[in-house]
């Protein structure tokens, strides 16, 4: 047991690292030493300094999580990861404890288990999971309503964002099938789906949220 952890975050809302760094300046095993506001800056930060333990936003401008926490694997060791988000969607939650991270703590965590939270991570190397966050689907879900851009960008599959940007290109549906080596018929399936699960009904919906995401 180390007498004095480095934290870092990533965030790119300046107010959540006042929250942190208020949270953590109460722990005295606890020193936030650098506030990265994407992941480039964070990739940036790691290739030269070393810290315990990083709070992890899983909504950045410029990377994707999955994306930015395997670069930071493969740009650091002993590092303890901590998603540290306002999302707990299910599926979201499962797909980034898949990445063999340290933790998954909801930004409603009561100060007093944020700090335990880490504790626990850093002197147990134990993965901690918020009391609040739900692993467990609801035994009758209801119609899942995406509530907001990032959301719905989760639920596309990387093929249905590839063909999503072609579309915000000016891209049509046949110029797509032969720049992906698919049939039209599946571009148009493609489409159908984007369009359905963004809850769009045109393509200059389409091109908009395109835009609004940094895909294009």
């Amino acid at each position: 047991m180390k007498e004095r952890y480095n934290i870092v975050l990533v965030d790119d809302h300046p107010i959540v690292a006042l929250g942190v760094r208020a949270m953590l300046e109460r722990h005295p095993q606890f020193n936030l030493v650098h506030h990265a506001y994407c992941g480039e800056d964070l990739l940036q930060y790691f290739a030269e300094h070393f810290a315990d333990l990083l709070l992890l936003d899983l909504n950045l401008p410029d990377y994707e999580y999955i994306e930015l926490i395997q670069s930071i694997k493969k740009a650091t060791t002993d590092l303890k990861i901590v998603a540290y988000t306002a999302y707990q969607d299910t599926n979201l939650v499962k797909s980034v404890l898949r990445q063999k991270i340290d933790g998954y703590l909801l930004k409603t965590t009561p100060a007093d288990e944020f700090r335990r939270a880490l504790g626990k991570v850093l002197n147990e190397d134990e993965v901690y999971i918020g009391s609040n966050v739900q692993i467990a689907p609801k035994k009758k879900p209801l119609r899942k309503q995406l509530k907001d851009n990032f959301q719905k960008r989760l639920s596309l599959s990387k093929r249905e964002r590839e063909i999503l940007t072609l579309i915000s290109q000016g891209y049509t549906s046949i110029s797509i099938s032969q720049a992906l080596f698919i049939s039209k018929h599946t571009v148009e399936t493609h489409r159908k789906n984007i369009l359905r699960k963004l809850n769009f009904s045109s393509s200059t919906e389409l091109v908009k949220f395109a835009v609004q995401q940094g895909l294009v």
